[in-house]
């Protein structure tokens, strides 16, 4: 899902689309939002989940948008930049693993 909210992201801002279709892509990214919200309320990461939950009040569908066209496009090359950095922000950490090696055998 987070993918295709991603490429409907990109489309927007390479194409500046019209208002029309601003519904799909709001609706799309809300699911996409929710979606790695709950990933991260999931892993333990309450503060991305709320980092992902004020991008959800941003791109409501069911509101008229109050932005300007400038800040309409920022927020979405925002929400793109982030959507695309959240499988390293949402990966499990790496844990190195320790072998126990008697002295006398090194």
């Amino acid at each position: 899902m987070t993918v295709i909210a991603i490429a409907a992201l990109a489309i927007t801002v390479l194409f500046r689309l019209s208002s029309d279709s601003r519904m799909a892509v709001c609706i799309l990214v809300s699911v996409a939002t929710i979606t790695l919200a709950l990933r991260s309320l999931l892993t333990g990461k309450i503060v991305w989940a709320l980092l992902f939950l004020s991008v959800l009040g941003v791109f409501t569908p069911f509101q008229r948008p109050q932005f300007s066209n400038l800040l309409i496009s920022v927020l979405d090359m925002a929400t793109l930049a982030l959507f695309a950095a959240s499988p390293m922000i949402l990966r499990k950490p790496i844990r190195p693993v320790v072998v126990n090696v008697p002295l006398e055998k090194l």
